[in-house]
Order: structure tokens, then sequence, then C-alpha cells
């Protein structure tokens, strides 16, 4: 729960980190299934300007579109319009370059997102689900799409507040996925290590009054 210069395909950082799938034909996810997508809880009395500012990737499944990234980060903020502003940003693993992507979501239920990033290779909307958080130090997000109930592709993250958290704090997310029931088999760690100091400050866009659009 930030004006781009051209990116390389091979660089666009998660065409929607965060739960975008952009599109079940673009194959972003690397855990595909069987059948319709699993029924999944999110989080209750949600509250979206909590959730805002910066996260630190920490695990994720598999993401094609994050392939070759490292530092990745993705930033939330509230758009004069009530929408929700993303910006996320990665360093290439090889050039160490850093490669930026931006997009809004709007709130289609509360905890549930749609996500859109206009130069993505898919600009379609994609679904964004926060199944726990506690605002302060971690979250867990899920998305899942399904064509026709036939197949479905799967994504999962965990977030973080601080680039290094420590293992109370990933134990909490852990907790969140068993009792979701979402597989940690698929699990990646995205490497944090030599990413620099953080030194700009992330704001939280517009006054709190703004009302968040949904």
């Amino acid at each position: 729960m930030a004006a781009i210069r051209s990116i390389p395909r091979s660089s666009i950082l998660a065409v929607c980190l965060l739960g975008v799938l952009c599109s079940l034909a673009g194959v972003a996810a690397q855990v595909p299934g069987f059948g319709q997508c699993p029924k999944v809880h999110v989080m209750e009395n949600f509250d979206t300007y909590a959730y805002l500012g910066r996260w630190y990737e920490q695990e994720k499944y598999p993401f094609f579109f994050e392939l070759g990234g490292k530092c990745i980060t993705a930033d939330y903020s509230l758009n004069p319009d009530g929408t929700i502003g993303v910006l996320n940003t990665q360093k290439n693993t090889l050039t160490g370059n850093e490669n930026s992507i931006t997009g809004s979501a709007r709130i289609v239920q509360p905890a549930k997102l749609a996500v859109k990033f206009p130069s993505a290779p898919f600009n379609v909307e994609a679904p964004y689900w926060v199944v726990g958080t506690d605002y302060k130090s971690f979250a867990v997000v899920y998305a899942c799409s399904d064509l026709r109930g036939l197949i479905s592709a799967k994504v999962a993250w965990i977030l973080t507040r601080k680039r290094h958290p420590d293992i109370e704090t990933m134990k909490k997310a852990y907790a969140v996925l068993d009792s979701a029931k979402i597989s940690r088999a698929y699990l990646t760690r995205t490497d944090q290590k030599n990413c620099g100091d953080d030194l700009k400050k992330v704001s939280k866009g517009v006054y709190k009054s703004t009302s968040i659009k949904g």
C-alpha cells in the first residue's frame, strides 16, 4: 500500500512490483497452476494511508520483470486525485545502473488494489492484495490471475520498512503466509546488499485529509 526515462524491457522493474501480473498472457508470474485462483483472505480494517511510504522487497516468487535486479524498493504516495502513486526502483546487478517505473493504484475494496503502469509492455490493471501488515515493519502482498478458471498465475511478496529487517520481523511475515495458506516453497531472496545510503526523503504525498479514491 513518482518522469521516467526510457527503460529497456529487460530492465523494466516488475511491471508492477507488488502484485502486478500485468496480464496472464504476459506470463509475468513464474508460479503457474491449473484451475482458478485460490481464495485468499485479505487484511481486515486496512488503513491505506498508514501503508504509504517506502517498502523494501525482501522475498518474492520468481518474477520475470525483476530478473537481474537488486536493491528493489516500492514507494507509495497519495495523489491529489485520491489515487495511490507508485514508484518502483531497482539496480541492475551487472551494471549497477538504477531503473525505475511509475504507475498508480486505485482501491477496488479495502486491502485490494488495482495497479497500472502506463509504460509497461502490458498497460492493464493488475491485482495487488495486502494479506497482512503491521504498517511499521512488514507487509505480505499477493496477486493471482486466471484465465477462465483453466490456468492461474500467482505472485507473492514480503516487504519490509527496513532494508535489513531482523529475524522477528520476517517470522511475522512468514506467519501471515502460513495462515493464508500461501506456499513459502517458491520464495526467493532479494539482494539488498551494497545498495548505498537511502538519502532521498520519501513523502506520503498530499495531506491525509484528501479523500483516498476507491
